[in-house]
């Protein structure tokens, strides 16, 4: 696993969902391997999950939207998973140091869905930006048509599929 750094290479897109795609492509997981998931999640984040063939595993949080911790564990101990993903619900910041020690517990990568949260920070650094990958999406909270950004630690991302531009443009 790289090194987190402590400033994230930062890359735009049309759409957080695009920077998610791409940046799931910058880790060495492959087709079935696994993803913690929490079970109150946007269908587009699947999507690419989907897209990329990696099997989905759900944790339970609890009416606060947090993780219940107990059931992660008794499920990274169940299920063979490589990646984590922890969302900032609204933009309210999760316990960041706390999945920073379970995924160093367990070997899973950490990955930050902060799209419904652009502009939240942690001690002035970005919401999306402490996991090897992050994403946000100011156009949500910005009156804008699109917008989407990766935090990236470790690597630069490489076009992956020359078909999908890194800035889809839609007339409709």
């Amino acid at each position: 696993m790289p090194l987190v750094q402590t400033n994230p290479e930062t890359f735009l897109f049309a759409h957080a969902r695009t920077a998610f795609w791409y940046g799931l492509q910058q880790l060495p997981m492959e087709r079935g391997q696994i993803m913690l998931v929490p079970d109150y999640v946007c269908e587009v984040v699947l999507h690419a999950l989907g897209d990329l063939g990696i099997s989905i595993v759900y944790y339970p949080v609890d009416d606060r939207f947090v993780p219940d911790w107990k059931a992660l564990e008794d499920l990274v101990n169940d299920e063979p998973a490589q990646a984590f993903l922890i969302i900032h619900y609204f933009g309210q910041p999760q316990d960041v140091e706390r999945a920073k020690v379970f995924c160093k517990q367990h070997g899973l990568w950490l990955i930050e869905d902060n799209a419904h949260g652009h502009g939240g920070t942690i001690d002035g650094r970005p919401l999306g930006s402490f996991g090897v990958l992050g994403f946000s999406s100011p156009y949500k909270q910005l009156q804008s048509n699109s917008g989407g950004i990766l935090y990236l630690n470790g690597k630069q991302v490489e076009r992956i599929n020359e078909e999908l531009s890194a800035y889809p443009i839609s007339l409709s």
